[in-house]
């Protein structure tokens, strides 16, 4: 990663850069690159992952981070520069920071001091955020301080856990939006009614996750799970449906990849249920090693759920990575889900938290070699029609440079529910 100043026109403004567990930021950003887009990287923090995927290594951008709050010189005087070039639009900015519904607005202000310079500095005339929650209230600030114009990337929790007031505000004052699922494009657009709102699907390097003939699959059976061990995840279904295959005497092994605040108990769970010889937890891989991984799966299980607190997955890009691995998948009609998994074609859908039929669906697949083939086969062939990451970021790209209007990258990009239909 580069660190110099950046002579690109679109800042991209992320939470934590780089992230392991984001890896549709990291196949975003090297997409547009490779569509001629220049970009600088701007991260409200330092990354905080000891291991990150190598594709991280060939983006061009510079990156800047912008330094914690504190006593912090750099951002008082980034403050009195504003102050002095333009009192009124300070004075505007401060007192919408100081009575936002959501707080923190001080803090932010500095921030987006801070980062106002930097873009004037790099000659960034556009600013995209990534996530509607805190990058995005930076965002907002950092435009009503300098006039430079910003938009913004919704995804899952972001959307599910802010304030719809919070929400509204923000999707009506950003340029536009693009988020990925027509699931969440619903949802915004009923709490942000003129808010401009685009569907776009996430993509993947459909080079880098492809199925080698020649590795053997595991044996016993390997289920393959990955993804932060969060409760909207549904490990914990997952790992009740393993004690009900343990007791049915069904040979197989579960590998469930990831890390985060649910590893204590799942342990627990897994101890619990006597299921330590079958039932792993492995933590943080790299693309690299989950590649080998889904090479030797032969089912890929995700049961999502909606956790308590209202947190749900959009579309998971490890689906994606696993249809691409021409894995048949086992997983929930959560969300965005159902829009890329159809049941009986590409995967079976089961209802969220319901281990009977998630342990029912594995058994079925397990016993059924050419169901499993049939579906690899459709899997791959729907990541390649719907989720081509050049395709697909064309939305992105047309809309950063101004040439899309109101609607029109939706549409177009509804084309592939069409073509979806006839998959399987």
């Amino acid at each position: 990663m580069k660190h110099q100043a950046s002579t690109g026109r679109i800042g991209f403004l992320l939470k934590t850069y780089p992230k392991l567990s984001e890896t549709f930021v990291l196949e975003e950003i090297l997409g547009l690159e490779r569509l001629g887009m220049k970009l600088h990287i701007f991260s409200l923090n330092p990354p905080k992952d000891e291991v990150v995927h190598r594709g991280f290594e060939n983006v061009a951008a510079s990156v800047t981070y912008i330094p914690a709050i504190g006593v912090n010189v750099s951002g008082v005087v980034a403050q009195f520069k504003f102050l002095v070039r333009n009192p009124w639009r300070y004075a505007k900015t401060l007192a919408f920071a100081l009575t936002r519904a959501e707080g923190g607005g001080l803090r932010d202000l500095l921030r987006a001091g801070m980062l106002g310079e930097k873009l004037r500095q790099a000659g960034i005339t556009h600013l995209h955020s990534h996530f509607v929650s805190e990058p995005a209230g930076v965002a907002e600030l950092t435009a009503r301080l300098t006039g430079v114009p910003f938009s913004l990337s919704a995804h899952a929790k972001d959307i599910y856990l802010s304030k719809p007031h919070v929400l509204e505000r923000k999707l009506r004052n950003a340029k536009f939006t693009v988020t990925c699922t027509c699931y969440n494009r619903t949802h915004l657009q009923a709490i942000a009614p003129n808010a401009n709102i685009f569907r776009m699907y996430h993509g993947i390097d459909l080079e880098r996750f492809s199925r080698d003939p020649q590795v053997r699959k595991s044996e016993p059976p390997l289920l393959l799970s990955v993804g932060r061990l969060k409760e909207k995840k549904g490990f914990a279904t997952l790992i009740q449906a393993c004690l009900a295959l343990n007791l049915a005497g069904i040979a197989f092994r579960c590998e469930i990849v990831g890390y985060g605040d649910e590893r204590e108990n799942l342990l627990k769970q897994i101890d619990s249920f006597g299921l330590g010889s079958v039932v792993t937890l492995t933590g943080k891989m790299t693309h690299a090693q989950l590649i080998e991984r889904y090479r030797q799966a032969t089912l890929f299980v995700l049961p999502s759920q909606i956790a308590e607190d209202g947190d749900r997955d959009g579309i998971p890009n490890v689906l994606l990575e696993a249809l691409a691995m021409e894995l048949p998948v086992v997983t929930t009609a959560v969300s965005g889900i159902p829009e890329v998994i159809r049941n009986g074609a590409n995967g079976i859908l089961i209802p969220p938290q319901n281990a009977l039929a998630l342990s029912g669906a594995i058994t079925t697949l397990l016993a059924d070699a050419d169901s499993r083939a049939r579906m690899g086969k459709a899997g791959r062939r729907v990541v390649e029609t719907m989720f081509c990451n050049s395709r697909n970021l064309m939305v992105l790209c047309s809309l950063l440079a101004g040439r899309a209007q109101r609607g029109t990258a939706v549409a177009d990009n509804d084309a592939s529910v069409t073509e979806y239909s006839h998959v399987g």
